[in-house]
């Protein structure tokens, strides 16, 4: 009688733990097709740009998110929007500016360790190339200087720091930091 009360647990916690990681796994479908979907929008739509007096950086607004522009790493083929701030639930669709700005030359931006979004910042090394294009459609073009893990408890190691541009994402296993730190090459005029 015992084994048969453990087999239907284990099936149970089997069950349980196949929904997760297929919930998982359709988050991360729909933010990798949400990202795309967006990005279309951005780059073809100019009309919608607003110069918000509030924040330093210009944004467009869809479906109700505000976006300040876009990043392209093709060293890890990514090309994804970038919104305006960072919460739990904008992570979900596409990267978002964590701290700083394009202006400042102390821009932060963070994003989920997603497939179509920042899973493979680790395989960036020194020497590869970063563009931000904003929503007026200027690009900056930024080098990787270098590639290192945080504990996720260094805030102030993330934010304070001499580099004009800084990328990361969760580990594995969640508990540090893939960060990723740029310098700028190329400033449009």
């Amino acid at each position: 009688m015992k084994s048969k009360i453990f087999v239907i647990i284990g099936i149970l916690l089997i069950t349980i733990s196949s929904i997760f990681i297929i919930k998982d796994k359709v988050i991360e479908y729909n933010a990798g097709k949400k990202s795309d979907e967006i990005l279309e929008v951005i780059t073809k739509n100019t009309n919608d740009i607003i110069i918000n007096d509030k924040k330093e950086m210009n944004t467009i607004n869809i479906d109700g998110y505000d976006y300040i522009g876009s990043i392209s790493i093709p060293a890890i083929n990514i090309d994804l929007p970038v919104l305006d701030t960072w919460d739990y639930n904008r992570l979900n669709i596409a990267p978002c500016l964590y701290y700083g700005s394009i202006y400042t030359n102390n821009m932060i931006i963070c994003g989920h360790s997603y497939k179509k979004h920042f899973k493979y910042l680790s395989k960036l090394k020194q020497g590869d190339y970063v563009i931000f294009t904003d929503v007026l459609n200027n690009q900056y073009i930024y080098e990787v200087e270098e590639t290192f893990v945080l504990p996720q408890t260094s805030v102030d190691e993330m934010i304070n720091n001499d580099f004009d541009l800084t990328l990361y994402t969760c580990t594995t296993d969640g508990m540090n930091r893939i960060t990723i730190r740029c310098n700028m090459i190329n400033k449009p005029f």
